[in-house]
């Protein structure tokens, strides 16, 4: 009978353990390998699973030596899967118009809501998926990643169904994503014109008319407002965006208010209210106010006439036109805004001083209170301080929080300028904060933009071809 090999084989363990490599030595004349040789040495290094007893039985049937052979292979893990949810509805839009390939911008691919109506379904749930342990070649357990549940979603105006995994809608209307709520609003919908005959619209919602508007109608909404038709000199009040895709005519009598943002083909003879930005193609004599940007970028992008301001800043096509009209664009936070900050930094100083003085006088009546044993809470003098104190702390918070909205504002503007893609006018003027620059020559593609003490000019490279 052969003798057992005196060289003992190689057995080399990869760094992860997740694999053992068996190497046999040439053995000498009158010695040979056995099975239960090679799973001894195996067990020697530590390897006491997942191995592969048929390649052990096969290197020593077919004498394979000197060559390293894959012996044991580890089981790897399999991580779970985390539960997640399928919506059936565009979660995000940015509300932008789509710019068209000869520079034109087309209004009617604003995507301004999303609608659904009761017992569509809106999301899916899909539970997470347990994963699968793994062994390595030492039988050390690899532990896989469990898949994580997600909480139900939260919101208003849909159902979760009992099954658990299903929300349907549970009304009529405009379904968006608000962080990770999913709300469901109401909509007032008109399929045709909105005429004084139908009378004004305050709603609380979102409001989309198909057609247009006739002069003297009142269109109020705490959401969006969305019109398909040409808008004659009436009001409309936002308290969301407002999207307008055929324009509105003015005629010195409309006014536009939103706290979003507004959208519009072009305005006429319009007083604007914007919180912010404004994208349109013309605006015509308007008075504007947009604590925003204005961005009139498209082929006739273009401001003639009126008085336009702009916290963040005006990029617009051309400015004026050649029959020199007097068009007044400003930029920046305005003179008025840091001297009302002035003003509010002295009043802060001097009501958080008035307020100091009366604690003190108010730890002097309970020193008193504490020294006598008498009790001063009645006491007209504390009494008329305390008034004092609660007036003044009331005039201090809401001073305080204009002051935190004018510095916001003020920090907004910095480094607004005024960029003209192609021609601008004579007869325009340009304010950047308390400086102004009056044109007296046709510019083409020119920036204008505020040094320490004065408007300056610079080329404006993001001209339309």
């Amino acid at each position: 009978m052969a003798a057992l090999p005196k060289e003992k084989p190689i057995v080399r363990i990869t760094v992860d353990e997740m694999e053992a490599y068996m190497l046999l030595p040439m053995p000498e004349e009158g010695e040979e390998y056995t099975v239960p040789f090679l799973m001894q040495a195996l067990n020697e290094r530590g390897v006491n699973a997942c191995i592969n007893h048929e390649e052990i039985a096969r290197m020593v049937a077919e004498e394979v030596y000197e060559r390293e052979v894959l012996v044991a292979k580890g089981t790897p893990c399999v991580d779970g899967v985390d539960g997640y949810y399928e919506y059936n509805f565009n979660t995000s839009f940015d509300n932008k118009p789509t710019v068209l390939p000869d520079g034109s911008v087309d209004y009617w691919s604003v995507h301004s809501i999303e609608s659904v109506v009761e017992g569509q379904v809106i999301a899916v749930y899909h539970p997470p998926i347990a994963g699968t342990d793994g062994v390595n070649v030492r039988g050390k357990p690899i532990q896989a990643k469990k898949g994580r549940d997600q909480l139900p979603i939260k919101g208003k105006g849909f159902e979760r169904q009992p099954d658990g995994i299903t929300y349907t809608a549970a009304i009529d209307g405009k379904i968006e994503m608000q962080n990770d709520r999913i709300v469901i609003l109401p909509v007032y919908e008109i399929s045709g014109n909105a005429e004084i005959t139908l009378g004004n619209i305050d709603f609380r919602g979102d409001v989309v008319i198909h057609g247009g508007v006739e002069s003297g109608v009142s269109i109020k909404s705490t959401g969006s407002i969305t019109i398909d038709g040409v808008v004659e000199a009436c009001t409309i009040v936002a308290g969301k965006d407002i999207i307008l895709r055929s324009g509105m005519l003015g005629g010195n009598k409309a006014s536009v208010k939103t706290k979003g943002n507004i959208t519009a083909k072009f305005f006429e003879f319009t007083n604007i209210e914007c919180d912010g930005d404004i994208q349109a193609d013309v605006l015509m004599d308007c008075d504007v106010d947009c604590q925003g940007k204005i961005i009139m970028n498209g082929n006739r992008g273009s401001i003639i006439g009126g008085e336009v301001h702009a916290i963040q800043g005006v990029e617009v096509t051309s400015l004026g036109n050649d029959a020199e009209k007097k068009t007044e664009i400003t930029v920046g936070a305005s003179g008025d805004v840091y001297s009302r900050l002035r003003v509010l930094e002295k009043k802060i100083e001097a009501t958080a001083m008035n307020l100091e003085k009366i604690e003190g006088g108010l730890k002097q009546f309970d020193a008193l209170e504490a020294e006598r044993g008498v009790s001063y809470a009645n006491d007209p003098r504390r009494m008329q301080l305390l008034r004092i104190k609660i007036r003044d702390t009331a005039v201090l918070a809401s001073d305080k929080e204009e002051e935190k909205k004018l510095r916001c504002l003020v920090e907004r503007s910095k480094g607004a300028c005024v960029s003209v893609l192609k021609e601008v006018y004579p007869g325009v003027i340009i304010r950047i904060e308390d400086l102004r620059f009056d044109l007296r020559n046709v510019g083409k593609s020119v920036e204008f933009y505020k040094l320490s003490d004065k408007i300056s000019t610079r080329p404006c490279y993001q001209g339309v071809e």
